[in-house]
């Protein structure tokens, strides 16, 4: 049977050994403790098997008329990111994420501020 329960105190160094170990890129742990987020420990009988972390966020994606027009790219995405921005602390959003494939536009969003982690890209607001 599997349970959860709320992230406590003393599930930090569980989440620091998972974080350490896993294979794939993560947030570090104090983002499962932000305000404004919450985070759950799931468990079977064998003790916890994860953590899983829920926040406000506002999620982008796009399209571009023409992929290899990056001057024109760049900017729109320049403008798109600090209007976002704009929108999402007005509404009490915490983070803008979205997900590429694309090499170029994952390494200027990263000069923009966003994080890498895999192929998602967050940006706390």
């Amino acid at each position: 049977m599997v349970t959860s329960r709320p992230l406590e105190v003393s599930d930090l160094p569980m989440l620091q050994t998972a974080l350490d170990q896993d294979q794939y890129e993560h947030l570090d742990a104090k983002n499962y403790t932000m305000d404004n987020s919450f985070s759950e420990v799931y468990e079977d009988k064998n003790g916890p098997v994860g953590v899983l972390r829920c926040t406000k966020t506002i999620r982008m994606v796009s399209v571009w008329c023409d992929n290899k027009n990056k001057r024109r790219n760049a900017a729109v995405t320049i403008k798109a990111v600090q209007n976002v921005i704009e929108r999402a602390k007005a509404a009490g959003f915490l983070n803008i994420i979205f997900e590429t494939d694309n090499e170029e536009l994952a390494s200027f969003c990263e000069k923009l501020g966003f994080r890498k982690a895999g192929n998602t890209l967050m940006l706390t607001v």
